[in-house]
């Protein structure tokens, strides 16, 4: 299929009309920037050949313009099987498609709606989608021929029965008969009710799963008849063992209820001696409590005693620190005002010496200002000089003035007006007549007849004339002929030119063209010396920083401003400040500077006084506060004590009594406590302890018979259920089924494995068929492949039959093309399309030139590499129709014959 004419409309990017025309055979360059719609007018040349138009799928419902209600519309125009077409295909609103075939002089129609998408698909191979959008893989021939900028766009385009048969063609190969496809699919058949194609594995409702299954039950069955065959002969065993231990379980139980009855004199004993000995553990737990109270009372007090005590030491201890920090506090306090009228005194010292330095620096600054006041004055003075000097020489040039272009006017006109001159003076001719006697002529010039009088020897001109005739008294008539046809127009041009010349002088006020040309000379002269004086008052603005004298001279009364608040600030005149000297300032910085260390010394001295003031102040107060806090404690102490002895009512000595009375009691109760434990034997040993072992046993045992009970009647039941089933019979039923079971599974095994070894050979033999068509493409890549990446480039490509699978075949073994660089996948996937798109070209019964399209292909390849693909995309174009799209327009310059299309412009155009 060749491409001729598209048309898009309504489509993504393209809301305006965009349209790629004179297009055929050859490489067609189409370029612009990212995202200008490259790839969109190519899935828009996709979807006019391969979609159905009524299709209402949301992927066509996405290429409307963005925030539109439009609808895509494509037109285009083809050729394919050696006719010429035209499609036009409108989606969603009013859907159509109409399919048109040029019969020489005109395009008639051939099929519309559904058939006329069904013969363009068929066109290319393409089944087409039955609902919704087509998709990459349903593209037909256009699948092996684009390189789309698609997600699957480093995936080898897989073969479909049909494109498989197209290859096929094109290499000569004849396809398969029908009688021997309808063996192939019987084979398959005959597989398929065994296996599943894909994964081998057994059929599910196959007969070989369903005899599998069928023996796997049986074989459950006869497992479950021997398990219970099994189970009623250990039944029947078990049945007397039982039985035997039910009755030694019985008389075990009678023993244990006996004891029990033993035991229950000895547990009331034992419980009346335990109440006995917790009354008298109640006792001894409150004399206890009692006696530890009293102690921890005694003890409290003792601590009180204690503290009071140590804070009366503490008070005594304090007083003679106290007063020798009073004495100290005294000689610090008076070291520290001797320190404060000295920092005083160095301070008034400083702030006179600032005064100074303050006064001196104002006086520096306003003899500074008077300084650049005079320089300013002098400038001004220098610029008003050399603006005099400009403003005179501009008052000496001409209010009008001359101008080159009218200077070069003029001599243009006295140019012109010679050339007239010399041609009215060319084109006439001149008629001279002398007389030999007298004589009377008649010249005829113009219409007009004039009469000549001529003496002997005198001599008459005429010139200038185009015809005229003259006639001699007793000679004869002279006609002439000048052939100074154009002589009136050139005397009217040379008028006029001379007219124009004087009037252009007399406005110069000048006579002719050289007092012209003295009057531009001396004016000339002027405008060079004002552009002199003008050149030098711009550098002396330019050397004064300034743009114009208005600015100096504001800068001069901004200065005088300042100079005069200096001034006043230092309270002298202006002819007083000129009679100053310059003060010593960097003297009295110094000066300052000895003046504000010492200030510091004695501010730091001061500090240092202050703080020993603070810290002795500080270590006075809490002396005194320490030794007020310790008597404060003492007091609160004492009187604690007191209150607590008067709440007890006892004094130390009688609290003392009582704590040992106490102890006393306590020791009592805890020996009797020890009697009567005494007298109760171990608790291991206790009637109850036994009785409840007893108790334990004997539900043991009880536990034990019931279980035995249930055994017993369990293995009767089983037993009586046997019998009553004829297990044995059935046993043997399920056995003779199982044997006939296998024996059919046998036999299926046997039919799935010759159908498994038939579709082996039917798929060894079609891999056969297929493998003679993948040489020549194989072969046609790798002289492409190794043209652009080099001789010594490793790497032949290997195809399986469907190109589901590919590989580079190198010295280290078959690799996958995803373990290769980008650049070397792009350069594969170019050549193979280009292999595939001249195969069908060039070859089979129905050769026909073919469309490829490159969508930004070679993105990832290198200067040398590129070039060496173009020059096979320049000899493929004379069999082929490629189409480049790119956003790099400058890599493809070098192609021979390519026409370039800018698709931003044509996107632009009306």
């Amino acid at each position: 299929m060749i491409l001729n004419r598209l048309r898009v409309q309504h489509f993504r990017c393209f809301r305006n009309p965009v349209e790629l025309s004179g297009m055929g055979l050859g490489v067609h360059v189409i370029h612009a920037p990212n995202e200008s719609g490259k790839s969109s007018l190519v899935l828009a040349l996709a979807r006019a050949l391969f979609d159905r138009h009524n299709t209402k799928d949301r992927t066509i419902h996405q290429l409307r313009p963005w925030k539109t209600d439009l609808s895509p519309r494509i037109t285009m125009e083809f050729e394919a099987g050696g006719r010429r077409y035209k499609l036009e295909k409108a989606f969603l609103d009013e859907a159509s498609s109409l399919l048109e075939e040029w019969t020489g002089a005109r395009f008639e129609r051939v099929a519309d709606s559904l058939n006329a998408d069904e013969r363009v698909r068929a066109f290319l191979n393409s089944g087409g989608s039955l609902s919704g959008a087509t998709k990459l893989g349903q593209w037909g021939i256009a699948r092996l021929l684009w390189l789309n900028q698609v997600p699957e766009r480093q995936d080898l385009p897989a073969l479909d029965p049909s494109l498989k048969g197209r290859l096929l063609e094109a290499m000569g190969i004849a396809a398969l008969s029908p009688e021997e496809q309808t063996l192939i699919k019987a084979v398959d058949a005959a597989y398929c009710q065994y296996y599943t194609p894909k994964t081998g594995k057994p059929t599910v409702g196959s007969e070989l799963t369903r005899v599998e299954e069928r023996i796997q039950s049986l074989t459950e069955n006869v497992t479950h008849l021997l398990q219970r065959k099994e189970d009623l002969s250990r039944n029947a065993d078990s049945l007397a063992d039982n039985r035997l231990r039910l009755t030694a379980l019985q008389a075990e139980k009678d023993g244990y209820t006996k004891q029990l009855t033993d035991l229950q004199e000895r547990i009331q004993e034992e419980e009346r001696k335990e109440q006995e000995l917790l009354l008298i553990r109640k006792d001894a737990e409150r004399q206890r409590q009692r006696a530890q109270s009293l102690d921890e009372q005694q003890r409290a007090l003792l601590e009180l005693q204690d503290k009071a005590t140590k804070q009366e030491t503490v008070a005594a201890q304090r007083q003679p620190l106290l007063l020798k920090a009073r004495e100290v506090f005294h000689v610090v306090e008076g070291a520290w005002k001797e320190a404060r009228q000295k920092l005083k005194a160095q301070r008034d010292a400083f702030e006179k010496v600032e005064q100074r330095l303050e006064r001196g620096r104002l006086l520096e600054k306003a003899l500074g200002l008077q300084e650049k006041q005079h320089h300013l004055e002098g400038l001004i003075k220098q610029g008003e000089r050399l603006e005099a000097a400009l403003k005179n020489s501009m008052r000496k040039l001409p209010a009008g003035g001359l101008s080159d272009a009218a200077v070069k006017r003029a001599e243009e006109l006295e140019r012109k007006l010679l050339l007239a001159r010399s041609r009215l003076e060319a084109q006439g001719t001149e008629v001279c007549f002398t007389a030999e006697t007298a004589r009377t002529l008649e010249w005829e010039e113009q219409g007009a007849t004039h009469e000549y009088k001529l003496a002997k020897a005198e001599q008459q001109r005429f010139m200038g004339v185009t015809s005229g005739e003259l006639r001699i008294k007793g000679v004869g008539t002279l006609s002439v002929r000048t052939g100074a046809d154009e002589v009136c127009k050139l005397q009217a041009e040379v008028d006029k030119l001379r007219k124009e010349l004087a009037r252009r002088l007399h406005e110069q006020g000048v006579r002719d063209l050289p007092g012209l040309k003295t009057a531009w000379e001396e004016q000339r002269a002027q405008i060079e010396e004002q552009k002199q004086r003008q050149g030098a008052l711009q550098a002396f603005l330019e050397a004064a920083s300034v743009e114009s004298l208005d600015a100096l001279r504001e800068q001069l009364r901004e200065l005088a401003g300042e100079l005069g608040t200096v001034a006043e600030q230092l309270s002298l005149s202006l002819e007083q400040l000129s009679a100053q000297k310059s003060p010593e300032t960097e003297s009295l910085s110094e000066e300052l500077k000895r003046a504000r260390r010492e200030v510091k010394l004695q501010e730091k001295a001061h500090e240092e006084a202050e703080a020993r003031v603070r810290e002795a102040e500080q270590h006075q107060r809490t002396i005194a506060l320490e030794q007020e806090r310790a008597l404060q404690a003492v007091g609160t102490l004492k009187q604690t004590l007191q209150s607590q002895l008067e709440a007890l009512g006892w004094t130390f000595e009688q609290l003392g009594a009582e704590v040992a009375k106490a102890a006393a009691e306590v020791r009592r109760h805890e020996n009797m406590v020890k009697g009567l434990e005494s007298g109760l034997p171990r608790p291991e040993a206790r009637a109850t302890t036994q009785r409840g072992k007893l108790q334990q046993a004997l539900e043991q045992v009880q536990e034990a018979e019931k279980t035995m009970h249930a055994r017993i009647i369990r293995a009767e039941t089983l037993i009586e259920q046997a019998a009553a089933e004829d297990l044995y019979a059935h046993l043997c039923e399920a056995e003779e089924a199982l044997e006939l079971e296998q024996k059919r599974k046998h036999q299926a095994q046997l039919k799935a494995e010759a159908a498994r070894v038939l579709r082996t050979l039917t798929i060894a033999w079609q891999e056969q068929v297929s493998r003679s068509f993948l040489g020549p493409i194989e072969n046609a890549v790798h002289a492409r492949l190794e043209h652009v990446r080099g001789v010594d480039a490793p790497g032949r490509l290997q195809l399986d039959a469907n190109f589901a699978d590919a590989q580079l075949q190198t010295g280290a073994g078959p690799k996958a093309l995803d373990t290769f660089s980008w650049g070397t996948q792009e350069q594969i996937q170019f050549a193979l399309r280009l292999a595939i798109g001249e195969l069908l070209a060039n070859r089979g019964s129905h050769p026909e030139p073919q469309l490829i399209v490159l969508d930004d292909a070679l993105v990832n390849t290198d200067a040398l590499r590129l070039q060496r693909a173009l020059e096979l995309i320049e000899a493929a174009g004379n069999t082929l129709q490629i189409l480049i799209l790119t956003a790099f327009p400058e890599r493809y310059r070098t192609l021979m014959g390519a026409k370039t299309h800018d698709l931003l412009a044509l996107a632009q155009s009306p």
